[in-house]
């Protein structure tokens, strides 16, 4: 019977990935990340209004102030509810648009007031970055020391940026808001990642501890389909109670539970597809610095030494 050759077919894999990143770095080039007033800094204002709104009049309060490109959110279940995202509003204009509030809408109730300054908004984004980076790194040693091995801690976090660089990427693309809480949908898509990664490559591990006379780009194929069925079940799962939270958790946290729905799809294809083949190219590169050929997965080819 024959079996999946993930690992000889991993360029499919590779390819794959370009087709999803590429756009989504071109988008980053082309227009930036929208990044939201925790990082730039300016005001949010959660009001409930004296009558139903629709979206095109509260934008028309907006633009005789010149926030007509305000970032405005009407809630499903609150119909009077609007969270308006926008520049810094002073005192004395924030008593005028509550003025032009109370006339359109016969009454405005200030249920929250923010402001976030640019410089918290410089330092927030900076702090942002380091917590990212910060939590590859322990990855990088986490991996590091619990496989005894750099290359599948390195492999690990090449699959970790993958899924990142995907993630921001689709949200320069579809121009979401990114803000505080989306540090939160990044760190999250780590964790997520490295554990459906650290089962593959404990699999791998086990295999290699076995000292079998197999080659290793067939071992890897072997240890992959071993879990597959348990990373693509964990996954649907998962993208399952994402759904119902997306179409029933309300439209102020659709933009986070988006990113975790992005981040788990791509944190269980790069398990398969990112991090075991670049082991594997790893391991073929170093076979052939060496003078040895190196095989593919469904070669017949003699055996290869253990892999550290």
């Amino acid at each position: 019977m024959r079996t999946w050759d993930i690992i000889g077919n991993r360029r499919w894999g590779y390819l794959l990935s370009l087709v999803v990143i590429i756009p989504g770095i071109i988008a980053i080039a082309a227009w930036g990340i929208n990044l939201g007033i925790d990082f730039t800094g300016g005001t949010l204002l959660d009001l409930r209004l004296g009558r139903e709104a629709r979206l095109d009049e509260v934008r028309a309060v907006l633009r005789p102030f010149g926030h007509e490109d305000a970032q405005i959110q009407l809630s499903s279940d609150r119909p009077r509810q609007v969270l308006i995202r926008t520049r810094p509003i002073d005192e004395e204009q924030a008593a005028r648009l509550r003025a032009a509030f109370v006339r359109e809408f016969g009454g405005v109730e200030v249920l929250r007031a923010e402001r976030v300054g640019p410089k918290i908004g410089r330092e927030l984004r900076a702090r942002a970055i380091q917590a990212v980076v910060i939590g590859l790194l322990l990855q990088i040693l986490y991996i590091a020391w619990r496989f005894r091995s750099i290359r599948f801690a390195l492999a690990a976090d090449i699959a970790l940026i993958h899924d990142l660089v995907i993630v921001i990427g689709v949200f320069a693309l579809a121009r979401k808001e990114v803000d505080s809480a989306f540090v939160a949908v990044l760190l999250t898509v780590v964790g997520y990642s490295i554990n459906d990664t650290v089962v593959i490559l404990d699999r791998i591990r086990e295999g290699l501890n076995l000292r079998t006379r197999e080659p290793f780009p067939r071992l890897v194929n072997r240890s992959i389909l071993e879990v597959l069925v348990r990373s693509v079940t964990t996954g649907f799962g998962a993208i399952i109670a994402l759904l119902i939270i997306y179409f029933f958790g309300g439209p102020t946290i659709r933009d986070f539970i988006m990113g975790l729905g992005v981040g788990v799809i791509t944190g269980t294809y790069s398990s398969i597809f990112v991090a075991s083949p670049i082991l594997v190219e790893w391991h073929n590169w170093s076979e052939r610095r060496l003078g040895r050929p190196a095989p593919e997965a469904g070669e017949p080819t003699p055996p290869l030494p253990e892999v550290t």
